[in-house]
């Protein structure tokens, strides 16, 4: 198991330092790619920036597919001022809590440069402004540029994307680690390790990862992954919220904890009830049983009524209608640059993704 979390760790370390804003997830597909060029049997990258890669067993099989996003949550330059300050917009759901008098770093032509989101001096700010969070119209950020000019000399250009500085940090217990895109750079590292590390000879059938842009402002990114593939199921690796948090009453509205392990998501939707899915019974059996054979502890909740929706909530619109389920992995703080989980639960659900994918044409995937 330290093995598997080292490895986790050091990924995500790895994916989390990247600038992948949705829409310019390159960062990461540069990190992704060599490795899943050494490991898979073919790898693919899509005209939308998706990455595709597979592996064939040992025998002829089911075709599973194994996702999870590489996109994070940010901003965008909306204009450079004559004085040399970016306005921006916010890409993803960022709170306007977490927005002002954070360090940043920008996206430019060669790389990136770092700047600060500036905010009222604090000997100048009133009782009113202390009433209302400083949202992203209101803000700008200082990139020690003197005009337009001088900033644009640095590589700035509208549209360049900006994320949060939160490089990964362990805490004085080493297997909690926070950090920025964490969601879902966890499940990246996760799919990645599984590919180097899953032989031929383990499974039977096609085992296809992909890795999506797009999920966090659009989760349709996806898409075009189920029609292209067109796998017998899916699995989709994301995080999910800690409900074990001083601010929420855990059991009744969220329970879901840290350092329980993997959470296996039995529904999930929208409060408009637009986008909706449910696990399928043959994916729950699969996991459910994995879980119980192999001693992997496994929370499960629903989430219906709640804003929660990953690429999942899509399979039953695609390629004729595709089983699917969503593996979590626990984490507090969403879209903040303090994104928190204990590595033993991604290691769990290393673990437990494995064994599934171990018994691919072993099982029954009927709906009945």
């Amino acid at each position: 198991m330290k093995a598997v979390k080292d490895r986790l760790k050091d990924d995500l370390a790895g994916l989390v330092g990247g600038i992948t804003v949705s829409g310019a997830e390159q960062e990461a597909i540069r990190y992704l790619l060599p490795r899943l060029e050494k490991s898979c049997d073919t790898v693919e990258v899509t005209p939308t920036g998706c990455v595709i890669a597979t592996k064939a067993g040992r025998a002829p099989g089911p075709k599973a597919l194994i996702t999870a996003h590489m996109d994070e949550i940010g901003f965008g330059v909306k204009a450079i001022t004559a004085e040399g300050f970016l306005k921006f917009e916010k890409i993803g759901d960022f709170s306007d809590k977490v927005i002002p008098g954070r360090r940043v770093w920008v996206q430019t032509r060669e790389g990136r440069i770092p700047g600060v989101i500036g905010m009222k001096a604090g000997h100048l700010t009133s009782a009113e402004d202390n009433k209302r969070p400083q949202s992203a119209p209101e803000s700008y950020i200082d990139i020690g540029a003197a005009s337009r000019e001088a900033a644009e000399v640095l590589g700035v250009y509208i549209g360049a994307k900006i994320v949060i500085q939160g490089e990964l940090m362990e805490f004085a217990n080493p297997d909690i680690v926070t950090g920025k895109g964490i969601d879902d750079k966890i499940g990246c590292a996760l799919i990645l390790s599984l590919m180097e590390n899953l032989a031929k000879d383990d499974f039977c059938g096609e085992i296809v990862a992909a890795f999506n842009t797009l999920e966090e402002v659009t989760i349709a990114g996806a898409f075009p992954i189920y029609e292209r593939v067109r796998p017998d199921y899916a699995i989709v690796i994301d995080t999910v919220p800690c409900g074990d948090v001083p601010d929420l009453d855990t059991e009744n509205e969220l329970p879901v904890y840290m350092g329980r392990g993997p959470v296996m998501i039995i529904t999930q939707g929208d409060p408009t009830v637009v986008r909706f899915n449910t696990i399928h019974p043959a994916l729950r059996r699969l996991i459910e049983s994995v879980s119980s054979e192999a001693g992997i502890p496994l929370q499960k909740v629903a989430l219906s009524e709640r804003a929660y929706i990953t690429e999942e909530s899509l399979s039953f619109m695609a390629g004729g209608g595709i089983p699917a389920t969503t593996l979590a992995v626990p984490r507090r703080y969403s879209h903040t640059p303090v994104e928190t989980l204990n590595i033993n639960d991604a290691a769990a659900a290393y673990e437990l993704l494995r064994a599934a994918l171990k018994k691919n044409g072993a099982w029954n995937i009927s709906f009945v």
